[in-house]
């Protein structure tokens, strides 16, 4: 029995080992090995040197702006009784924007223009009156004249009659000679004192509005009635919409660039396919002409170009960006590679030239570097090509 089992087990692992191999035991047997890829070598793109013109341009951000602006504040504290106009409402010349509580100053001037319009009453009253006293004294004088002459001539009067007559005459000078110095000079300060109240009440009056001091358009207005301001700080600006022009706060490397009477392109950042052109009116001091005085016109230290086409061609308006381009130089009938055919090596330019299956490294000097071109005032010649870096 023993003998069996034995028997029995061996015939099981013998058969074990006849049974044929898994198909996960095969492919493991059998694994195909990964290929490696051939490493290809980059080809350096070539460039061949042509004739032709070379732009050098810079390019800044502008906005349109108003040629005449002007910021508005009032000189003195207070807080705000009545706003007349809002953000983009068309103002003119003279109109009240916005006013302090200013009743106690109105009634004050109501008083002060009552007194003005008495003192002026009291001296033409004065003036009238004194025009016709003068009148009388002349008149009275010719009269005493007149008899004095008489009894010159009429051999009945005596000495004494005519001394008499003279004497009238010359009572009757001397009032012609005091009414010609005119009314009383106190008189003249009153109104000129009442003239000096009306006015200063006036002066603090506009202190304490703001008013427009051009046609215009309004461009910001922060006021609501209640609100305290402080004086001389900006709270509103008016601008004349009539004539625009480009604004641009520019860094000084970008200014060095520039010059005044410099023609310009631009174009509007909601319209890029769209091209307009301009002069350069103004840079700002040192680089210019502004910037450097105490108007604020004169303060006012952007780059300001003036656009040729107008608002309707140009279908532009205040407050729209655009993006200007200068042209800093120009090379024409040159030779010229882009820049990544130029190499530079501690300062020293060269190019590697291909000559059929030679390289050689050649020495250039540049002239006009533009964004895409360079100018070659020596080293290659026209046709030649270059291996790029």
């Amino acid at each position: 029995m023993k003998a069996v089992s034995v028997i029995s087990a061996a015939l099981m692992l013998g058969g074990c080992a006849l049974m044929p191999a898994t198909r996960t035991e095969q492919s493991a047997a059998e694994a195909t090995p990964t290929p490696i890829p051939t490493a290809q070598i980059a080809l350096k793109p070539t460039y061949r040197v042509q004739q032709g013109e070379v732009i050098d341009t810079t390019t800044f951000s502008g906005r349109i702006s108003p040629q005449k602006e002007e910021a508005l504040y009032f000189r003195t504290d207070g807080r705000i009784r009545t706003v007349f106009f809002k953000r983009n409402d068309l103002v003119k010349q003279g109109d009240v924007i916005a006013e302090f509580e200013i009743d106690a100053l109105e009634r004050e001037l109501t008083a002060a223009e009552l007194e003005l319009e008495r003192a002026q009453v009291t001296l033409d009253e004065a003036m009238r009156n004194l025009e016709l006293d003068q009148r009388e004294a002349q008149t009275r004088l010719e009269r005493a004249q007149i008899m004095l002459d008489g009894a010159d001539r009429d051999p009945n009067v005596s000495r004494a009659g005519v001394e008499a007559y003279q004497k009238d005459v010359d009572l009757a000078q001397i009032e012609v000679d005091r009414l010609s110095v005119g009314v009383s000079p106190l008189l003249q300060n009153d109104l000129t004192r009442a003239r000096y109240a009306v006015e200063k009440l006036k002066q603090e009056i506009a202190e304490a509005q703001i008013i427009a001091p051009f046609d215009g358009i309004l461009l910001s207005l922060s006021l609501t009635p209640g609100q305290a301001v402080t004086g001389y700080q900006p709270v509103a600006s008016v601008a004349d919409d009539s004539a625009m022009e480009i604004s641009a706060d520019l860094l000084s490397n970008q200014l060095q660039l520039l010059a005044e009477a410099m023609p310009v392109t631009f174009v509007l950042s909601s319209r890029p396919g769209d091209t307009l052109h301009g002069v350069i009116r103004r840079l700002p001091y040192p680089y210019g002409s502004g910037g450097s005085g105490q108007t604020v016109e004169a303060k006012d230290k952007s780059t300001r170009i003036t656009i040729d086409e107008s608002a309707q061609t140009g279908n532009y308006a205040i407050g729209d960006l655009v993006r200007v381009t200068a042209e800093v130089e120009r090379a024409a009938d040159v030779l010229w590679l882009p820049p990544q055919a130029i190499r530079n090596f501690n300062g020293r330019l060269f190019v590697v030239v291909q000559d059929g299956d030679v390289q050689r490294r050649v020495d250039v000097r540049i002239g006009v570097e533009a964004e895409d071109r360079v100018e070659i005032l020596e080293g290659v010649e026209e046709g030649q090509v270059v291996v790029g870096s």
